[in-house]
């Protein structure tokens, strides 16, 4: 998949300061309407390390008593 340099990714933000769901859209300039910021949406370019830990589960032991004759 070929990828284009020439478009920006662009998201935008409610008056709250929230980005909008959905709102991510690609093109050459900053949309002229709403509260729209640039965003770095280019992975193939950006490289991310991730840290994963892995803890063993604790087991537990279950005991039963009975007292008195079972019927």
């Amino acid at each position: 998949m070929a990828t284009n340099n020439k478009l920006k990714a662009y998201v935008r933000y409610d008056g709250t300061g929230r980005v909008i769901a959905g709102s991510l859209i690609l093109q050459r300039s900053k949309p002229k309407v709403g509260n729209w910021e640039e965003i770095n949406a280019n992975e193939c370019c950006n490289p991310t390390t991730t840290t994963t830990t892995t803890t063993e589960a604790p087991t537990t032991t279950t005991t039963t008593t009975t007292e008195g004759p079972i019927e």
